[in-house]
């Protein structure tokens, strides 16, 4: 008998550090905020071990970080932020022209989909905001690049959070879903040059919206 896939079982510090690092992208846990491992725990009914192994693993991510005794959400200077948002649209541009020309019909019609549900969403920021990084994964799977998901999975985590509770203005979601209507127009003329343009201006006017926040 042949086994022909083996079942892995997920630990509780990884189901711990999935809910924590899902709570700190969405802004539950804001950048800045102080963060109790008795709490967390008594909050999770777990004991304080898993959380310990959780937090960890997102300070080695860059999420959180210790400060003598005491663990905070790391706060990201808008230098840092700058950056990231620059190596966000390199890694994007390049993971757009590896993907653009794979995109199938099947792939045009969710991402019509996705797009659809973003518009019905606009006085939802955080759901909205779920369904743009929907709409970005699912152009980027088609990079066919383990590699390159894994890098920009890193690089949204670093920015999402600041995304989700700066980028909520309503009259920046529509700005922003227009920009996704464009994307979609223009995948689907497969016109690799123009995409980086529209890409290019989503990206930027999204830091810039992210940046005005941070400096009031």
């Amino acid at each position: 008998m042949r086994i022909s896939e083996v079942i892995t079982v997920p630990t509780l510090s990884q189901e711990v550090y999935k809910r924590l690092r899902k709570d700190i992208m969405n802004g539950i846990f804001p950048p800045g905020k102080r963060i109790s491992i008795r709490k967390l725990a008594y909050q999770l009914n777990v004991s304080t071990m898993p959380v310990r192994e959780a937090l960890n693993k997102l300070q080695s991510e860059g999420f959180v970080h210790f400060e003598r005794r005491s663990i905070f959400v790391r706060q990201l200077s808008s230098q840092e932020l700058i950056e990231l948002f620059e190596i966000r649209l390199t890694l994007e541009k390049m993971a757009l022209e590896w993907s653009y020309k794979h995109i199938d019909c099947v792939a045009l019609a969710r991402l019509s989909e996705i797009v659809l549900e973003m518009e019905r969403k606009l006085t939802s920021p955080a759901e909205w905001n779920e369904l743009n990084r929907q709409f970005h994964t699912l152009i980027y799977t088609y990079a066919q690049s383990k590699p390159m998901l894994e890098m920009l999975s890193i690089v949204w985590g670093r920015v999402e959070p600041y995304m989700n509770i700066y980028s909520t203005k309503l009259d920046y979601l529509i700005i922003s879903q227009k920009e996704h209507e464009q994307l979609l127009e223009v995948l689907i003329k497969k016109d690799i040059a123009t995409l980086h343009h529209v890409l290019t201006l989503h990206i930027r006017q999204t830091k810039e919206a992210i940046l005005e926040k941070l400096e009031k």
